[in-house]
């Protein structure tokens, strides 16, 4: 039966704006269905292993190996433990809580009144028109997380989501919906981190909305580090208000098929949008990277940046657009990808795009791919360094251009340690 059947196993909610959007988007799954390499947006990737494998829902589970890994998260912050796709309430530590900032389930957001917050938001930016896999999230949801900062307000500590799948017997999907908020004038920094661990498949299907009021500003970070048999597609559709800031980073380097959707609409004047990535392929590895930076209003600018290192028969996509309607004009937007291949058998499709419907604008794209300057290997092996030590510390200084961009200390201390390790 494939992926289809985990739609059997969706119960009843108590929430009628959740069935409401349920239901809508049962239809909307039913029409699109999944993509196939024909969709132009798809066809570097082929995710038919994930179609048709039979996934389980699962909630239970011995945890032993969420239990070590969350012992490297003794991190300062709000952490949000998603286990299985499901919030786990008892492994979470929020520390901050008050009648303006608000940190958990969508169930808990209407016992403890911020129901008014949660519907004016929910389902409002995520399209289930457009791409079968959120049709599919939206179609399945039965909680998720909230993070709302209400006007003016701002969270002293930050959000720190541990997601993890664990099973040895099953093939596990774990459906999650993230919805966070940040109004006028509020600061939120949120991080989603990604954790696969079994003999057997998972998959991962994630969707983040995130609402951007005016001048208000949120550091989004998402980390993949998941195991060799985990595939995850996610989508983080983001809107932004006017003079907001949005700083993104995206760390991908576990998984076998990864899939990231990040979209922002700049809907607004004196907006700020940064989009960071770096991915990291072995053996054969393939991480896709989908963005879209879509210029609605005049006066704002983004900035996009990512970096592949591809080793092995591993394969990088990137397909990243910035969009200017007729409307935005003095929109100053500016998109880069750079990648190193390592070896002969390692690909990277990038696709740079600009869709450019004002005049007055400055705008620019471009891609490059090489291999290691086997000058700069020359030049530390005069000093006395290794070829290896040589290469890993070019590639390490390579990666650092991203990961230095991640505000949180601590967060980006535990990517430095990973990256050392991947490395090696």
């Amino acid at each position: 039966m494939g992926l289809k059947n985990v739609l059997n196993t969706v119960t009843k909610s108590d929430s009628k704006v959740l069935e409401s959007k349920r239901a809508s988007a049962v239809s909307e799954f039913e029409r699109i269905g999944f993509p196939t390499k024909k969709n132009e947006e798809w066809r570097f990737t082929n995710v038919t292993p994930i179609v048709n494998t039979d996934f389980t829902v699962k909630k239970t589970g011995a945890k032993n190996n969420l239990i070590e890994k969350l012992a490297e998260y003794k991190f300062d912050a709000n952490i949000v433990v998603i286990y299985n796709g499901n919030y786990s309430p008892e492994l979470s530590k929020i520390t901050e809580e008050s009648n303006k900032v608000f940190i958990g389930s969508f169930a808990e957001a209407y016992s403890k009144g911020f129901d008014k917050a949660f519907e004016e938001h929910f389902g409002k930016y995520a399209s289930d028109k457009v791409d079968g896999f959120t049709a599919l999230n939206t179609s399945m949801i039965n909680s998720g997380l909230f993070v709302y900062v209400s006007k003016g307000a701002s969270l002293k500590k930050s959000v720190m989501v541990i997601n993890f799948i664990e099973d040895s017997d099953t093939e596990i999907f774990a459906n999650h919906r993230n919805l966070i908020v940040v109004e006028e004038g509020g600061n939120a920094e949120v991080s989603e981190v990604y954790y696969a661990n079994g003999k057997k498949a998972s998959f991962s299907n994630v969707v983040t909305e995130v609402f951007i009021g005016e001048n208000a500003e949120l550091h989004h970070n998402k980390v993949q580090n998941e195991g060799d048999n985990a595939y995850h597609v996610g989508t983080t559709q983001v809107e932004q208000k006017n003079h907001s800031r949005l700083y993104s980073s995206t760390i991908s380097w576990g998984g076998s098929l990864l899939r990231n959707n990040l979209n922002s609409v700049i809907n607004g004047e004196g907006i700020d949008c940064y989009f960071r990535g770096f991915y990291l392929t072995k053996g054969e590895q393939i991480i896709d990277n989908h963005t879209l930076a879509d210029h609605a209003k005049p006066n704002s600018h983004s900035n996009e940046f990512y970096k592949g290192i591809l080793d092995d028969k591993g394969t990088g996509i990137f397909n990243g657009k910035i969009m200017v309607r007729q409307d935005a004009q003095k929109t100053n937007a500016y998109q880069t990808n750079k990648n190193v291949l390592l070896t002969n058998e390692a690909t990277i499709n990038s696709k740079p795009q600009l869709e450019i419907f004002a005049d007055d604008v400055k705008c620019s794209h471009g891609a490059t791919t090489g291999q290691i300057n086997p000058d700069e290997i020359f030049y530390l092996r005069a000093r006395g360094i290794s070829e290896y030590e040589a290469k890993k510390l070019l590639l390490s200084a390579y990666a650092h251009e991203i990961i230095d961009e991640v505000k949180n200390e601590e967060l980006r201390s535990l990517l430095v340690k990973t990256l050392e390790k991947k490395l090696g």
